[in-house]
């Protein structure tokens, strides 16, 4: 039948079994599209899912909520496909994965031989309890918690947004937008733009192998961005007594700033170019050392195979 040649979407709702063992609860086997767990004392949210997209939102209930969708391209793959959660006091375990003869395993779908299973994820979890998420090639998003974030993804994109506390990411292969990160700072990715906007912790430092980093509205008094391929931008205030240290070693840096007093060290083979703004010191084709207006916050900029701009706002 033509309908059993498409692609079949189907979520089974509430199949959740649940064994107590005092105050710990363990839900072996999660087969629902909804399912609450009760957490009045939630400290850590851990979920790794290869075969999907991860999407956490912080609430102000006392337990978490998840939503489970899953598609496959036939009923019995569909069954294959389950999500387990653990829960051991305030700790919760989220992992997705799929059933095989000899047991259960979190593998991303092409490498159990599943062409198309996928699970998506949409969890809503109080907003104290510190998350560590993973996923192989779905996105990743999280928002809206206070007690910082671990974000990993191979493929999807990272995105973050309004979250307190130490944060650090990590990509191999994909975006990342990091919005309103109010504690340390560290992301890292081997190919695929950064995105930094409203970032105001103690640190912040970005690194990457290829693509572009641009930081806006930066409030960190110590920001260190680094990039091997790729071009570096900057648009905002300098912090007083701040250090900006901005390197990239097969690209430009552009830095647009409000005119306050900095002290400047820039080399760059294809040129340091200062528009707008009077320095005094050492200003020379290829590199500069030398204050605005008296000096203050320190500028390291470095571009080994490309050239440095920096202009007022």
């Amino acid at each position: 039948m033509r309908a059993l040649s498409r692609l079949l979407f189907a979520v089974a709702f509430l199949g959740v079994n649940v064994e107590r063992a005092g105050s710990d609860v363990r839900a072996d086997e999660l087969e629902g599209n909804l399912v609450y767990l009760p957490m009045p004392a939630g400290e850590s949210l851990a979920v790794s899912n290869p075969l999907g997209f991860v999407r956490l939102r912080a609430w102000d209930e006392p337990q978490v909520r998840i939503v489970a969708e899953k598609r496959a391209r036939d009923p019995r793959t569909l069954e294959r496909l389950k999500v387990r959660a653990d829960v051991e006091g305030g700790r919760l375990r989220i992992t997705a994965g799929v059933r095989f003869s000899d047991g259960w395993r979190s593998v991303p779908a092409d490498k159990a031989g599943l062409a198309g299973a996928v699970i998506d994820l949409t969890i809503d979890a109080p907003r104290g309890m510190t998350i560590d998420a993973s996923t192989f090639g779905g996105d990743l998003d999280a928002s809206g918690f206070r007690a910082g974030a671990h974000l990993e993804s191979k493929h999807g994109e990272i995105r973050a947004a309004d979250i307190q506390g130490k944060v650090d990411t990590h990509s191999l292969a994909g975006r990342q937008s990091l919005q309103g990160i109010h504690g340390p700072l560290d992301a890292n990715g081997v190919e695929g733009d950064v995105e930094l906007v409203s970032i105001d912790g103690a640190t912040l430092d970005a690194t990457v192998y290829k693509g572009q980093i641009s930081a806006r509205e930066i409030r960190s008094p110590v920001v260190r961005l680094r990039d091997a391929v790729g071009l570096i931008v900057f648009v905002g205030d300098l912090q007083r007594g701040g250090r900006y240290e901005l390197s990239t070693l097969d690209g430009d840096v552009r830095m647009t700033l409000r005119p306050v007093p900095f002290h400047i060290v820039a080399r760059a083979p294809g040129g340091v170019t200062v528009r707008g703004l009077v320095l005094r010191g050492e200003v020379q084709p290829t590199s500069v050392s030398a204050d605005y207006d008296g000096g203050g916050a320190s500028l390291e900029l470095a571009a080994a195979r490309g050239s440095i701009e920096l202009t007022p706002r």
